[in-house]
């Protein structure tokens, strides 16, 4: 009778489940990344959900603002700027405060490196407070849809502008954090183009287990 022992088939599984992420059949996770600064009594925290996409992928950039003193700031417009061959999905761009989620469009102007929020338009002031027992950071965040024109392996800048009620034009176009894009939707740089290869090697590397009487 012919069997394979437990042991042996074990070290099959294992063996191939790395081999196939060392061809490039595993699945790449997405790379979050924040960048944090300070200036004029802000700070800002920007993070894009994934920082090394693939075209087809859709990433969100979310950008916090917090007072670090008593002075209110109240923003008048805000540009997110991104590569031009990033596409803005409709209706996603947001303002989060203390009263929740506002919508941003229809006062959004679409520009092929930015989007531009005119908040002296909307329904809502967007004022960010730093008071003993009120404070109230605001965030904008908008999602794109990464273009199959984006170079590859390159990092491409991202950034904030904007401009408040206290005569502070912010311009932090380049601050980041950067993407860099990939291969394939998912992330990563997918497999070598051709599976005969590959899958070949894997099955001459796996044919080396065979079952034991």
């Amino acid at each position: 009778m012919t069997f394979r022992s437990p042991a042996r088939a074990t070290a099959v599984t294992a063996l191939g489940v790395g081999a196939l992420t060392l061809l490039g059949f595993g699945t790449a996770a997405a790379a979050p990344e924040t960048a944090t600064w300070a200036d004029n009594g802000t700070v800002y925290n920007r993070t894009i959900s994934n920082t090394t996409p693939s075209a087809g992928d859709t990433i969100t950039v979310s950008t916090k603002l917090e007072r670090t003193n008593a002075t209110d700031e109240e923003i008048n417009w805000l540009k997110d700027w991104h590569p031009a061959c990033l596409t803005y999905v409709v209706n996603s761009a947001k303002i989060i405060d203390s009263a929740g989620a506002h919508a941003v469009e229809p006062y959004l102007e679409l520009n092929p490196e930015f989007i531009a929020g005119d908040f002296t338009a909307t329904s809502y002031k967007v004022i960010i407070k730093e008071h003993l027992g009120d404070v109230q950071p605001a965030t904008f965040s908008a999602q794109y849809k990464v273009g199959a024109d984006c170079a590859k392996g390159v990092a491409l800048t991202t950034g904030i502008e904007y401009l408040s009620n206290l005569g502070h034009h912010a311009d932090f176009k380049t601050r980041g954090p950067a993407i860099t894009v990939g291969g394939v939707p998912g992330g990563g740089t997918g497999g070598t183009g051709s599976a005969g290869a590959p899958l070949g090697a894997l099955g001459s590397l796996l044919g080396g287990f065979g079952s034991s009487k």
